[in-house]
């Protein structure tokens, strides 16, 4: 049977790791992009605003990489019918670490439901702080599908 393997791009982490995602026999490896795909807001929910410090994944890039390995899976129907592409999420961590607004900007409908499917697992994340206060950041995250001969 072939095994495929699906290519994560994820704009938290600025290193390779990879792992095995929990699917029927198909493996991810999990490959970062540039974090320039982020882009933030304040309390006031003003987009593109800087903050001192972003928000991001408990236990940080590392733990966030972790959580889709174990949580995204390759749609069975994708792999059949040879699926592949990008799909760009798009969320905003609340200041209270909650994810809202999670919604797909591009991408196949059958690759953005198991995107979408993986976020929103995920558990509360360090907000963003401004001036010592915590506020809103407005993320994109790009996340590759590729299927490769095993």
């Amino acid at each position: 049977m072939k095994k495929t393997t699906a290519i994560l791009s994820l704009a938290l982490c600025a290193v390779m790791i990879p792992s095995m995602a929990k699917s029927q026999s198909t493996p991810a490896t999990l490959h970062p992009i540039d974090s320039a795909t982020q882009k933030v807001v304040d309390s006031l929910s003003m987009t593109g605003a800087k903050v001192e410090i972003e928000s991001e994944f408990p236990g940080g890039a590392r733990a966030w990489l972790q959580f889709l390995n174990d949580h995204l899976v390759y749609p069975k129907k994708a792999v059949r019918k040879k699926i592949e592409g990008v799909v760009l999420l798009q969320f905003i961590v609340d200041k209270d670490g909650s994810i809202s607004d999670l919604k797909v900007v591009y991408g196949d409908p059958i690759l953005a439901e198991a995107a979408l499917k993986a976020m929103a697992d995920s558990p509360k994340w360090k907000p963003a702080i401004q001036n010592g206060k915590l506020v809103k950041s407005y993320k994109k995250q790009p996340i590759t599908f590729k299927l490769t001969p095993a």
